[in-house]
């Protein structure tokens, strides 16, 4: 049965990618986000429409002087454009684009397809791989690749942390997670991800400022994690 997605991005952030003011990292996770998610697809579809109804109504208010000159040469020039054709044919289905980590192949929703060839070498750390992908100033952009029956160590968080699950499930002291879920974790946020004993699990992380292990020897880890995670 299809997992039902119960984790998505905040109201507020859904409308900050409608109208394109997240910065791009961010961004980047909400769009495979909404790819995998009907329920975020049809709201940011509600956003957009009444944005353009906004504008529509915006433009509808009648100009007056050299508003109204100007008006009418704007017009003027949009029914002097060519005529474009439009294409009627059936869309080409588009192929779906994998990548290949741990002799393990996972399918990329459409936002990320380009991470498939564009990013660094998979990373080996105990049953946790980590490939990083080019980011903005500011930001830490990895797949995760997380073995079964495998947890990463308990860590806070310095900012912002993604995560969204591209396949199989992870659980932490919160609750559990499967494809498509989007998880928002910030500062005040303590918890020990794990996969489940007989499934593994790809995501995306999109970290702000780096990990803070907490316990035992993982904490010599965190002069250098930022280069993993």
């Amino acid at each position: 049965m299809a997992h039902i997605i119960k984790h998505h991005p905040s109201t507020e952030l859904l409308q900050q990618f409608t109208t394109g003011t997240l910065v791009a990292d961010i961004a980047l996770a909400i769009a495979a986000h909404v790819d995998m998610c009907p329920q975020c697809q049809q709201l940011s579809l509600d956003m957009a429409n009444d944005i353009g109804t906004d504008i529509e109504q915006t433009v509808i208010d009648a100009p007056t002087g050299n508003e109204q000159n100007n008006w009418s040469a704007m017009l003027e020039a949009i029914m002097q454009q060519p005529v474009v054709t439009l294409n009627t044919a059936e869309p080409k289905p588009i192929a779906a684009v994998t990548v290949k980590v741990n002799q393990r192949e996972f399918i990329l929703p459409r936002a990320l397809q380009r991470l498939a060839t564009n990013h660094n070498k998979w990373l080996q750390l105990g049953g946790i791989a980590s490939a990083k992908v080019p980011a903005g100033p500011g930001h830490h952009v990895s797949l995760l690749h997380i073995d079964k029956n495998t947890a990463v160590p308990q860590h806070t968080h310095l900012g912002l942390e993604i995560t969204l699950i591209l396949a199989g499930k992870i659980v932490d002291e919160d609750g559990e997670y499967g494809v498509g879920d989007l998880l928002v974790n910030s500062p005040d946020v303590t918890h020990t991800p794990r996969t489940l004993a007989d499934e593994d699990c790809l995501c995306l992380s999109v970290l702000s400022a780096p990990l803070q292990f907490k316990k035992g020897l993982t904490r010599l880890l965190n002069p250098f994690q930022q280069f993993f995670y």
